[in-house]
């Protein structure tokens, strides 16, 4: 690439480029492109020193004055240094870091702005004397005709104040310089495009819809990150508390479905797709699923108001989703189907298979325009696309795809598993009989799965290998474990159990035997202090002492032994000694 040099009359006074003989070479350079503030930046290295350690002639034209123009990829560049490291040598090299916006606009002020009266984005930028005395001009202007009531309070750069005004009037805009035959700047031009909406129209660049990145071919990576800052529930208060409580509003997204409203007789907006997506977890009831955040505002009108609402909504109702793309350093260069490489401004669409995408299909699609191009000539491998404004798209999803998605959702389906019996689990006095059969479901389906085989086993012994059996009392001594196993495609998918027992009651039974009632005594509750069958020496069963008549707290009291861990207590009124308590007791 040929560089002019420039004097500080912007006026050509020697040349430099790394392919022509005895021009002086530059390295270490990275070109950059941006699309918020429709410029690029240059930096690059050139030596001082020849071969003989001698400062080469061409330094002369290479200070602090020296400005530079050039013609890349069609398009031509006036660049300038600017910056904190606009200009740097040592005793070896020379570096420039340079931007395509002239001193005047990125450094000089203008001043605030008074205005009560509607007004076009031209009579602003006259009015705020932001390119004035420059050889910058208004070439297009798709926002000619919009009008807007603007004020600025206080001081800003000429840079600044444009990025604003251009920002108020929803619009984008770009330089584009004009260089002479010679190579010196001639004009600057300065464009004002619409804003590029939903749809990819309007804005800097195209829509190249003949562009499709794939990942493991111009994208090497995607990053998906989520900022859960958000809120979808909102109060908003007007100039002097004014309120928007008896009114209702709505809005419906591109697809019709309501996205936003607000209920008459409520103090609140909300966002009901939001918060169907992203509940409140923890509440006090099922309609306590909002996430709120109030505004107070200086708003006159509740249209104004509601307008806000909209706004903040559409901006914070959902988290945030940002991507990082990561792409091959020949895509700046290579061509696409004879059509031009990607420059600034365009939007692109991204495909990826290792993702999930928001509408739960295999597969992300994005939509995502470029805003920023570094490039270097000097090292390819430098080179770098950065997008933006992602938007996730809803993609068509092939017939084998979706067959392989239904397939693996099926595979990893559980079966839920029942197993009924005709007459319970249970037999008595070794009688009776039941049926048991095993059942499987696919996941929370209602129609029955038929297994390829059915597995029955007893404790642990299989003895049929059927869906249905019958199991007589008869051979069930005291209990026995039932389980089956269900097979489909050569696997085992489901096995459950269940235990089938024998009680007798000791009359009619068929062994003969009748059941009894033994007693045992303990110290203690859980029967580990002093268990015995033997019948204690105190007696104190109910109905074997006759306790009537009255108790007395008398004295004196004698220990008369021990019983367990009791300390055993009587009293002695001559012929007799027994155990009492206190009286009314």
């Amino acid at each position: 690439m040929l560089i002019n040099v420039l004097d500080k009359d912007l006026k050509v006074v020697a040349f430099i480029d790394n392919e022509v003989p005895n021009l002086p070479n530059y390295y270490e350079d990275e070109f950059n492109e941006y699309l918020d503030l429709g410029t690029c930046s240059f930096d690059f290295t050139v030596k001082k020193l020849n071969e003989k350690g001698e400062v080469n002639d061409y330094v002369i034209y290479l200070n602090d004055k020296t400005c530079f123009s050039f013609i890349r990829n069609g398009k031509e560049y006036a660049v300038f240094p600017a910056g904190s490291s606009g200009f740097y040598e040592n005793d070896f090299e020379i570096r420039y870091q340079c931007l395509s916006l002239d001193r005047e606009l990125s450094l000089e002020y203008v001043g605030k702005l008074e205005n009560t009266t509607s007004h076009n984005l031209e009579w602003y930028i006259n009015n705020s004397a932001v390119i004035s005395n420059s050889q910058i001009e208004i070439g297009v202007n798709e926002v000619a005709s919009q009008t807007r009531v603007l004020n600025y309070d206080g001081e800003d750069t000429k840079l600044n104040r444009l990025l604003s005004l251009i920002s108020n009037f929803d619009a984008e805009f770009e330089f584009v310089t004009k260089l002479s035959s010679s190579g010196a700047v001639d004009k600057i031009i300065l464009n004002i495009v619409r804003e590029r909406d939903e749809e990819g129209n309007f804005g800097i660049g195209l829509n190249r819809s003949d562009v499709s990145l794939t990942y493991g071919k111009d994208v090497y990576g995607i990053e998906r990150t989520y900022d859960f800052d958000f809120f979808n529930y909102s109060v908003i208060t007007g100039k002097d508390g004014l309120s928007w409580f008896s009114n209702s509003f709505e809005y419906y997204n591109s697809e019709g479905v309501l996205e936003f409203y607000k209920p008459a007789n409520s103090h609140g907006a909300m966002a009901p797709l939001s918060a169907e997506k992203y509940p409140a977890h923890l509440k006090n009831n099922a309609s306590d699923k909002y996430i709120r955040k109030d505004f107070s505002t200086e708003y006159t009108t509740v249209n104004q108001m509601w307008g806000y609402a909209v706004q903040q909504f559409k901006a914070h109702a959902y988290p945030k989703v940002s991507y990082t793309i990561k792409t091959s350093s020949k895509l700046i260069t290579e061509t696409f189907e004879n059509s031009t490489p990607l420059n600034i401004g365009d939007t692109v669409t991204i495909q990826d298979d290792n993702f999930i995408s928001e509408y739960g299909s295999y597969g992300l699609i994005l939509s995502a325009r470029v805003v920023q191009i570094k490039s270097s000539e000097s090292n390819p491998e430098k080179n770098e696309i950065i997008f933006n404004n992602f938007k996730e798209l809803r993609g068509e999803i092939s017939d084998d795809l979706l067959q392989k998605m239904n397939d693996l959702i099926s595979e990893i389906t559980p079966y839920r598993l029942e197993i009924n019996t005709t007459n319970g689990v249970q037999f008595k006095n070794g009688t009776g009989s039941t049926t048991l059969s095993a059942h499987i479901y696919k996941g929370s389906a209602t129609t029955e799965t038929i297994a390829d085989s059915y597995e029955w086993s007893k404790d642990g012994t299989v003895v049929a290998n059927v869906q249905t059996i019958i199991v007589d009392a008869s051979g069930v001594a005291d209990k026995a474990v039932y389980s089956f196993k269900a097979t489909v495609g050569g696997k085992v998918v489901a096995s459950q159990s269940v235990t089938i027992t024998n009680v007798n009651d000791g009359k009619g039974g068929t062994d003969g035997k009748t059941s009894y009632t033994h007693v045992a005594w303990a110290n203690s509750v859980d029967g580990t202090d002093g268990f015995t069958t033997v019948y204690p020496n105190l007696n104190l069963l109910d109905g074997t002492k006759d306790f009537s008549g009255n108790w007395y707290n008398t004295s004196p009291w004698y220990k008369n032994g021990t019983y367990g861990k009791l300390t055993v207590m009587s009293f002695n009124t001559g012929d007799n000694i027994g155990i009492v308590k206190p009286f009314n007791i």
